[in-house]
């Protein structure tokens, strides 16, 4: 389980994903390192636009076609090649 993998595959750094979920990044670290609780990992994933599964699998998911702007927040929709 690389959660913070995904986070920055994702385009996100832990700053982002705290202030997505309105709590300070020591908690976002303490999840990423942690054992982190199923609602915790739900709020995750939905932040930076992947399924629980993907957050949580053992091998790199492949890029989600859908991410968040880390500026303005909007989903946007990449095409992959």
């Amino acid at each position: 389980m690389d959660i913070k993998g995904v986070i920055n595959r994702q385009g996100f750094t832990m700053q982002q994903v705290a202030d997505a979920l309105g709590i300070s990044q020591q908690a976002v670290s303490q999840a990423v390192n942690g054992n982190p609780s199923l609602s915790r990992l739900r709020e995750i994933a939905q932040a930076i636009g992947v399924t629980v599964s993907e957050l949580v699998a053992d091998a790199p998911a492949p890029p989600s076609p859908l991410m968040k702007c880390p500026h303005c927040g909007h989903t946007l929709t990449v095409e992959l090649k």
